[in-house]
């Protein structure tokens, strides 16, 4: 049988589409391979949201391309992102790329692999999903256009997928295994199919059989709404979990970006969310050193991360994108400047984070087992309802059970439980 290699960089959505010609592949006789050496094809799906984010992945690419100069079977696929925005000039960046699929080209990807690796019908799909959560994209692409984001220039306009089509891929997963879903899109509180908006898939989502705990991301505070604030607080399906992006707390900031909110709104619906889901994680990304950007207003976003006490965020130093608004601002800050209000960040943003984790000490949840550690004290791996990571030592358990527990104890970043047994 032929075999594949995948390398992923970058976000939820791009493990969602590799998974995906994962599954595509499989159906071909394809089997993975935990080996680049070993397979038959490489695939490299790319992130293109920061400038690291492709090097790491040339950096990768060139390396697999040398390698398979000795291989003259073996295939190397560049796909995603980066794939998109720099097309078949990849293959004159790196020799030995066979094939460069753009993220706009996800739509079509079984056509695509079609021509290369036609599929045997007789042949039935080894690909098992083992996990019990999955992702499932519900839109692609986006409108926002943030001054500092190439996503609506690699993946398009937003398109939100058919509500039929998004619960016949939730109920086939669920057939498999799978106990929790996390809906991905790079604004998920835009989607809308045919009056179906986001609030209305979430409820409608709740009533699907076998479907033990949802979660979604991204969501964007121009577009968060009460109504899916409701629906949050209504189910005990829906995790209380939200993911945020504030970028800036600086309002002059936060409009050179083209974020459309005030630091004040967010507050606000921040107030409004904690006051629906009162237990609710509540996590963030934050960009410091756009351009202009004073050390005044970054104390306006140090002070907006102390007043709001996020469960965690994700904390970058700007760096511009080819094709952006922002990559045509004048930058006056000196790389080892932002990285030094990056650094100051993190460690804000890490104590805040430890702090919420020794609060939870002594509390009572329900966790999600999802896998158990292959070292160490081999203990059982969950989240709880919100976004926390939970470590278990118990017997009879599975992946996939919702276990009542309590923590006992806190690492800083992950929780330390024990299993509440005979409760009624």
């Amino acid at each position: 049988m032929p075999s594949v290699y995948f390398q992923t960089f970058g976000c939820q959505m791009n493990i969602a589409d590799s998974d995906a010609v994962h599954q595509l592949l499989a159906e071909r006789g394809f089997v993975l391979c935990d080996s680049h050496v070993d397979s038959d094809l490489i695939v490299v799906n790319t992130c293109s949201v920061r400038e690291a984010a492709e090097k790491r992945a040339m950096n990768k690419i060139a390396e697999y391309a040398r390698r398979k100069k000795n291989r003259r079977h073996q295939k190397l696929w560049v796909i995603g992102c980066m794939a998109e925005r720099l097309g078949d000039g990849l293959k004159e960046r790196i020799a030995g790329i066979d094939t460069v699929i753009g993220a706009k080209q996800m739509e079509c990807i079984d056509d695509i692999i079609e021509t290369q690796y036609p599929r045997d019908r007789s042949s039935p799909a080894i690909f098992r999903k083992t996990a019990v959560t999955d992702f499932v994209p519900i839109m692609r692409g986006c409108d926002n256009y943030c001054a500092y984001c190439v996503v609506p220039f690699v993946r398009g306009r937003e398109q939100s997928v058919p509500y039929e089509s998004i619960e016949s891929t939730v109920r086939k997963k669920i057939d498999s295994g799978i106990k929790e879903i996390t809906f991905l899109g790079q604004n998920v509180n835009s989607y809308n199919h045919d009056g179906v908006d986001f609030p209305k898939l979430l409820k409608r989502m709740t009533r699907v059989d076998g479907l033990e705990r949802i979660r979604f991301t991204t969501s964007h505070p121009k577009d968060c709404t009460n109504d899916l604030i409701d629906v949050m607080s209504s189910s005990k399906k829906i995790a209380a979990h939200i993911h945020l992006p504030v970028q800036a707390g600086s309002d002059r900031i936060l409009s050179l970006m083209n974020r459309k909110y005030t630091s004040a709104h967010y507050r606000n619906l921040i107030d409004t969310i904690r006051a629906g889901v009162p237990h609710i994680d509540i996590t963030t990304d934050v960009l410091v050193g756009f351009p202009t950007e004073t050390d005044a207003e970054f104390r306006e976003t140090l002070a907006l991360v102390r007043g709001i006490r996020f469960t965690a965020a994700f904390m970058f130093a700007y760096s511009p994108r080819e094709g952006t608004a922002a990559a045509a601002m004048e930058e006056e800050m000196a790389k080892e400047e932002k990285l030094a209000r990056l650094s100051e960040l993190i460690a804000t943003q890490t104590e805040i984070t430890r702090e919420i984790y020794e609060k939870s000490v002594g509390s009572e949840m329900d966790v999600l087992i999802t896998d158990r550690q292959e070292k160490r004290d081999m203990a059982w791996m969950g989240q709880d309802a919100g976004c926390k990571r939970v470590l278990i030592s118990c017997e009879n358990v599975e992946a996939g059970m919702i276990l009542k527990v309590r923590a006992v104890r806190s690492s800083g970043m992950t929780l330390v439980a024990e299993r509440l047994l005979n409760l009624n």
